[in-house]
């Protein structure tokens, strides 16, 4: 049992008067000539027990009044209440019953006798505090709303989420709507304005409660558009009568500016990426190839950097050994120029993949070597749209010796993961120019042909997007998981393998893929926001090509 509050109306005091003006012969008075003890009483003297919650007692001593105030809960405890007075003075007593019924506004008196002379009579009654109906807890999906609000991932439907709660007083009853609403039930919250108003009800008391869900996170990628290589009725189709079986027209990497998307043809002639609408994927044409010439292969891989207002486009040749070079265009429309040449003397296999980071104003282009002994990371500087062919080399051990051509993928700027053809993904922590590997990603979880690796956040939720060869490598899969740790190295080790967005890159009425295999084990995929939305493009040689665009 616990005060809530003890106000005292005066010093608890206990005097002795004489007779005379103020202490008149009375009936309780016989004996004038005799000092009779004046008592007065202060809330310091009540003592309440009996009840669950806290009291107070406030003493009236010129109205000869005590009136007790309890909690609401304590309603049902007031028929039964035990009043005590303490540190009464010596030669003082007591008739009252201590145990009483003050329910119903019942009162009862107190009589103080000194000697057995009453020297004075107090009333004694309870008042119950208004009922505050309340939610002790509260949680929608397992997740605490007791503040009002509550986050959750855009992918969980929220048509059926489950409330549960406990309340005080207990016999408070809860609706929505007017219905009742019982602890466990499924409630809709797809209403993300409004969100759903709980009423509390005991007697005449009334609350309510506002619960709104704030959904972060990718509720679902749609498929804007697609080309699909297998396996019929392909010759209405330009994408899959260029792409299929024709070797040396090998898709390794896609890209994508604000208005197009640009897909590398590896290997072939002297022609530039393949140009097709954002809008609508239709073919607009195909780059200047003019000038292109050296390398194992004249081209590999196509990339797109920010300059000023638009975007630049990077295409890479292949070079093991000779000379390693970079060319530039403009625009879709412009002729490319030679960006970088590097002498590869070192005889590296460099070019398959290609990382651009920031801009052409300041930023670097980064390549992977395909040799395991050990992997050899090359940076090579962007400074104000000029490329400095003196790279930046560093080592990256601890790859699978199986891993060949692959990419480096930057997460931030202490963590990033290399990821090759063959070998699964291995996540390297970065000091300066120094790489340690940190983790190699879980077997069970990632496979040796995740390429394409991207991070972003969507909707307050960080992401990894990548492609997944699947089907023996004949068929192809974008996969988004989510990034949930402060750290990628924590997020990894924390995932258990849920959350998964997976979209198949072949014809979904001619599943599965046969026949048509990805040779050089490759696909990738490339993540852009434009306009306020995010797509992501995905592509394999062996599958096709499509465009989505997330939803929240």
């Amino acid at each position: 049992m616990k005060k809530f509050l003890t106000l005292l109306a005066m010093a608890s005091m206990f005097a002795f008067a004489s007779c005379g003006p103020d202490n008149p012969d009375t009936p309780d008075n016989p004996d004038p000539g005799k000092q009779t003890p004046t008592l007065t009483l202060s809330a310091a003297n009540i003592d309440v027990s009996g009840i669950d919650g806290d009291y107070m007692a406030v003493v009236d001593n010129a109205a000869k009044t005590i009136k007790i105030s309890l909690e609401y809960a304590d309603k049902e405890n007031a028929k039964a209440l035990t009043v005590s007075f303490l540190n009464i003075p010596e030669g003082f007593t007591t008739e009252y019953q201590k145990t009483f019924n003050y329910s119903n506004g019942a009162t009862q008196t107190v009589t103080f006798k000194y000697e057995e002379k009453t020297a004075a009579e107090y009333v004694i009654s309870v008042t119950i505090g208004a009922a505050d109906p309340k939610f002790l807890t509260l949680t929608v999906n397992g997740i605490d709303a007791l503040s009002g609000e509550v986050r959750m991932a855009s992918a969980a439907s929220l048509s059926h989420l489950p409330v549960e709660f406990t309340v005080d007083p207990e016999d408070v009853v809860v609706t929505v709507n007017g219905a009742p609403v019982a602890s466990g039930d499924e409630l809709d919250f797809n209403d993300k304005l409004n969100g759903v108003t709980f009423t509390l009800t005991l007697g005449e008391a009334v609350k309510t409660h506002k619960v709104v869900v704030i959904t972060s996170g990718i509720r679902k990628a749609n498929r804007v558009w697609a080309h699909y290589v297998q396996p019929k009725n392909v010759e209405d189709d330009w994408y899959a009568t260029a792409t299929r079986g024709i070797a040396g027209w090998w898709q390794r990497t896609i890209a994508m500016d604000d208005q197009y998307v640009y897909i590398a043809q590896h290997g072939k002639d002297a022609v530039g990426p393949y140009v097709l609408s954002l809008a609508d994927g239709s073919l607009v044409g195909t780059m200047s190839g003019e000038g292109i010439e050296g390398g194992t292969h004249l081209a590999s891989a196509v990339r797109t950097i920010p300059d000023g207002n638009g975007y630049r486009i990077l295409e890479t040749n292949l070079a093991i050994g000779g000379v390693l070079k970079v060319y530039s265009w403009e625009n879709k429309d412009s002729k490319p120029t030679v960006a970088l040449e590097y002498n590869n003397t070192d005889g590296l296999r460099l070019g398959d993949k290609m990382t651009v980071i920031g801009t052409w104003q300041d930023g670097e282009i980064w390549f992977l070597s395909k040799e395991n002994s050990p992997r050899k990371l090359y940076k090579f500087a962007i400074k104000s749209g000029v490329v400095n062919s003196t790279p930046t080399v560093c080592e990256l051990a601890g790859m699978e010796s199986t891993a060949t051509y692959g990419q480096v993928y930057k997460f931030s700027d202490t963590e990033v993961v290399a990821s090759a053809a063959g070998g699964r993904p291995v996540l390297y922590t970065v000091s300066g120019d120094t790489y340690t590997k940190a983790l190699d990603f879980d077997t069970a979880l990632f496979a040796s042909c995740d390429e394409g690796i991207n991070f972003f956040t969507f909707n307050d939720q960080k992401y990894m997007a990548f492609a997944r060869l699947t089907g023996d490598l004949c068929d192809c899969s974008l996969r988004i998981i989510p990034i949930t740790g402060e750290t990628l190295q924590a997020s990894l080790e924390g995932w258990d393998g849920t959350g998964v967005f997976t979209y198949g890159l072949s014809d979904p009425e001619e599943f599965p893929i046969v026949g048509y295999k990805s040779g050089n084990s490759l696909a990738d995929c490339i993540v852009r926001e434009i306009g306020g939305e995010t797509y992501i493009a995905a592509l394999s040689e062996g599958a096709g090509v499509s465009l989505f665009k997330l939803e929240e």
